[in-house]
């Protein structure tokens, strides 16, 4: 599989391209089509049918190439990924770097989040912490954590995340997390309206946040042309923090506000909303 994985990563961006192109139009036609349609429907009730599809179209499209993107991630180079993916305020973070201010970066998954945390690396006056999820497939799991990792970023695993961030926090300067992700059921989860519905987010993004006494922002990426993207960062919080001081609402506008602008750009094949509320949560007035 590596072996697989590491020719077709050898291949120029632009071949790629043609491939995702071709195989965009056959998985548009079964792949999770009833999930994105749902999606849609929900989040954008007053839009019209003809309006759904296109957003459904230019989804697919986008989702191959971010496919095919992440698996350019294994072998790609720092100047073509820098070429491709610009920041326009990344001083904002370094600034706070210098001043020995420990800082946290929540994205979410739109465009292509993969190559944001990598390039990010590259551009920050120190190592890129990342928490992630470790994928069920060990040799998958193996690539994935080989492309993330190349230039030096830390990865710490999700299910570890509390306690080695407790443990390591005087080497934490920069913390991304793709903080968009549906918990499961045993998590603490906070509930907000995000796209007319009822929706769950991770309680720690929080906790995270506060006991580290980090300065959050959000990393917004939009998608300029095909393979070139452009990021910015938009402060959320700075401490001091206290009881009635909350991150995730105003996260969640971001999100939101991004997925309105560009909603073809957002993951619309995750189940985001498969969850209902029990007992063990947070509502924020």
């Amino acid at each position: 599989m590596r072996i697989l994985y590491s020719l077709l990563s050898s291949l120029p961006l632009n071949v790629l391209y043609v491939i995702s192109s071709i195989i965009s139009s056959i998985i548009s036609t079964f792949y999770r089509k009833d999930v994105v349609l749902e999606n849609l429907y929900k989040s954008f009730p007053n839009e019209s049918d003809k309006k759904i599809i296109k957003i459904k179209k230019r989804f697919y499209k986008n989702f191959c190439d971010i496919i095919f993107e992440t698996i350019k991630l294994y072998s790609i180079s720092k100047k073509e990924l820098s070429s491709r993916v610009t920041f326009e305020n990344i001083d904002v973070i370094n600034n706070h770097v210098s001043n020995q201010e420990r800082v946290v970066v929540l994205t979410s998954h739109q465009c292509n989040w993969e190559w944001l945390a990598l390039a990010a690396e590259i551009n920050l006056k120190t190592s890129l912490h990342f928490i992630y999820k470790k994928l069920s497939n060990p040799s998958f799991d193996e690539i994935m954590f080989k492309s993330r990792s190349r230039f030096g970023s830390v990865l710490i695993e999700s299910k570890d995340a509390i306690s080695k961030l407790k443990n390591n926090l005087d080497e934490i300067n920069v913390l991304g997390l793709v903080a968009d992700q549906s918990p499961n059921k045993r998590n603490r989860k906070v509930w907000l309206k995000m796209l007319n519905q009822e929706t769950p987010f991770f309680e720690s993004v929080e906790y995270i946040s506060k006991f580290s006494n980090s300065v959050v922002y959000f990393a917004s990426m939009k998608r300029k042309s095909r393979g070139f993207y452009s990021v910015k960062f938009d402060l959320i919080s700075k401490p001091p923090y206290n009881k009635k001081v909350y991150i995730l609402p105003e996260y969640v506008n971001k999100i939101e506000s991004l997925i309105k602008r560009r909603p073809s750009e957002w993951l619309w094949s995750h189940k985001r909303w498969k969850l209902k509320k029990d007992n063990i949560n947070i509502d924020y007035e």
